[in-house]
């Protein structure tokens, strides 16, 4: 049995962004952390590349996502280096920037096949239409940042500066249409500021944690994984993108709920499959009800039942009977849309794992963690899928 390619090296590094701080030279009136920036991103530039569609353009999901892991591979190294100074850097020492990004990064990612192709991106040696969403997309997200700064405190050294220079930022790309309609329809801003507000939302919210992931920070960590275990899986390029999307979306009703605990809806009679419908209700009216039909057709693909093996057939979703390797043999392929619900909900409980273990590590411990993390690596340390070690990871973190 081979282990994975996804390293516990790796995951520590990306819930070190967990822990980075933004804005720490400002007065702000909530923490701003860099997990939660990069997840908000890529969640602007999944609209904003929707957007680019319906007006005919092309758009290459998996460049998309993959240029977008690029960018936050390196934003985890550089990422203490204030944003002036870093501009700066790139355009005079850009190549001395990405070798060191690259060479703190190699044991981890060299063995996957995109390794050479980041050096590349991060040179600069690649223009493109997803290059330019995820331009915008970051200079949204930091904006949407900025404002609540802002108008917490306008009159504090150099705020007004640093607001019209992000003001700037995003205007540079009023080109894109989904830019425009962000900027010009309050009714869409809502619509990211509502995914935005998931960034306040903490999991486990019932005892202390070190660092205290947010919701929409766990789906990165969820997108994440699935999308970087998929390459020893072998899973399709569709299935890949899917994967990653559904990570970063699965958990878009707990904005509407709050992240109930599972005891309670496990032991409460009803309540769960109750939870279920207020959510659907609620995601139609303040969600579904203000977005495009590719949209809301995804959003729905992506959140219910969102942990059923399914596939796409004639454009109508089809729940697979069949599971594991099973349902790859007969669904592993492009024209299907695949999402192996259950590889993911295996994701979704290895970042609820590594949560806890993380945690436990800092020395902020509880008996909801311990029996947490316990339980978790129980169920999954002999799990293993197409002759990969899939417990690998609990049996490393948990020993």
């Amino acid at each position: 049995m081979k282990k994975p390619r996804l390293t516990q090296s790796l995951l520590e590094k990306i819930f070190v962004a967990a822990s980075i701080r933004r804005w720490n030279d400002q007065a702000t009136p909530v923490e701003f952390l860099e997990l939660d920036k990069q997840a908000h991103k890529i969640v602007i530039a999944y609209f904003l590349a929707h957007y680019e569609e319906q007006e005919g353009k092309n758009i290459d999901w998996e460049r998309l996502i993959l240029q977008f892991c690029y960018e936050f591979f390196e934003r985890i190294i550089l990422t203490d280096i204030k944003p002036p100074v870093f501009h700066q850097l790139v355009k005079n020492h850009n190549k001395e920037l990405v070798d060191f990004v690259c060479k703190e990064l190699q044991e981890d990612l060299e063995n996957y096949p995109f390794f050479d192709e980041m050096k590349a991106y991060l040179y600069g040696e690649r223009e493109n239409l997803e290059k330019e969403i995820l331009k915008a997309s970051h200079y949204y997200a930091s904006k949407w940042e900025f404002d609540i700064i802002y108008h917490f405190n306008p009159y504090l050294y150099d705020v007004q500066n640093i607001k019209n220079i992000l003001d700037k930022q995003v205007e540079e790309y009023y080109h894109l249409i989904g830019v425009r309609e962000i900027m010009l329809y309050a009714e869409k801003q809502e619509l990211i500021a509502m995914f935005g507000q998931l960034r306040f939302q903490k999991r486990w919210s019932q005892t202390p944690r070190i660092p205290a992931t947010s919701v929409l920070g766990h789906t990165l960590v969820v997108a994440l994984s699935a999308f970087l275990l998929g390459f020893d899986l072998g899973f399709c390029p569709q299935m890949q993108v899917q994967h990653f999307l559904c990570g970063l979306f699965h958990d878009l009703p707990e904005i509407l709920t709050r992240d109930i605990i599972s005891p309670i809806k496990r032991n409460v009679l009803g309540l769960d499959a109750f939870i279920k419908t207020i959510e659907a209700q609620e995601v139609q009216k303040k969600i579904l009800n203000k977005v495009p039909q590719n949209i809301k057709e995804d959003i729905l693909y992506f959140t219910q039942k969102e942990f059923t093996n399914r596939y796409k057939e004639g454009g109508k979703v089809c729940y697979a009977s069949i599971k594991g390797e099973e349902f790859l043999e007969h669904f592993n392929r492009d024209n299907f849309y695949p999402i192996m619900g259950e590889f993911l909900k295996y994701c979704d409980h290895l970042s609820a794992f590594l949560e806890a273990r993380i945690s436990i590590a800092h020395g902020i411990s509880s008996k909801e963690l311990l029996e947490g993390a316990k339980n978790l690596e129980y169920k999954y340390n002999a799990a293993n899928l197409r002759g990969i070690d899939l417990g690998y990871l609990f049996r490393e973190f948990g020993s």
